[in-house]
């Protein structure tokens, strides 16, 4: 076996990227945090279809899979949930998602990444070192990921999906090398830190 691929800016497999935090100091109020797998080659498949119809969109969230929200008080996660998340994250090998086929939950359309199995092995593993966060608060007994297009009351789910499904006749490819971090700062939602995969 030869060594792991370089990463890019010198970072380890294992390493934390630190992002820029704008605002987080500046006397702003956090309310949540969330972790999520982000799929930005979804974003020109889908991209306008979130920003109309996806609330989370519209407060700067990217297409992504839900790994666990809610999560901890950004101004609890210090050095100690770092490295206990960073140390749960470690010995996930990155992985590809394919993205082609839509579902529905009442009031949310979505897409369904596969294989859905790596990412439950993930959030199993992160609630396994955070075992106070359960996904979702524990208001579900079942954790199916997806990436949601629409949610929301009043909308007419059954007209968006078979546009949605065209735009998915060909699947799209992720390559998923990280989970991210995401709290909201003003009602805007901003990636704060980054948990590379081996």
């Amino acid at each position: 076996m030869g060594s792991p691929r370089p990463l890019p800016g010198g970072l380890r497999h294992g390493q934390r990227r630190r992002l820029p935090r704008p605002a987080l100091y500046r006397g702003a109020r956090l309310s949540t945090s969330g972790l999520v797998l982000l799929a930005p080659d979804l974003e020109p498949r889908i991209g306008d279809l979130r920003a109309l119809h996806d609330p989370a969109a519209r407060q700067g969230m990217p297409a992504h899979v839900t790994v666990l929200y809610p999560f901890m008080d950004p101004v609890d996660f210090g050095p100690t949930p770092r490295g206990r998340l960073a140390d749960a994250v470690r010995g996930f090998p990155a992985f590809d998602l394919s993205f082609s086929r839509v579902g529905r939950f009442p009031e949310v359309l979505w897409i369904a990444p596969e294989p859905a199995e790596a990412i439950l092995a993930l959030v199993a593993a992160i609630v396994g070192a955070f075992p106070e966060f359960p996904p979702y608060g524990g208001q579900f007994e079942t954790v199916i990921p997806h990436v949601t297009v629409a949610h929301g009351d009043g909308l007419d789910l059954g007209a968006l999906e078979p546009e949605l499904r065209r735009r998915l006749a060909d699947p799209v490819i992720q390559r998923v090398d990280a989970v991210s971090l995401f709290t909201t700062v003003r009602r805007r939602w901003r990636e704060v830190d980054r948990f590379l995969l081996a």
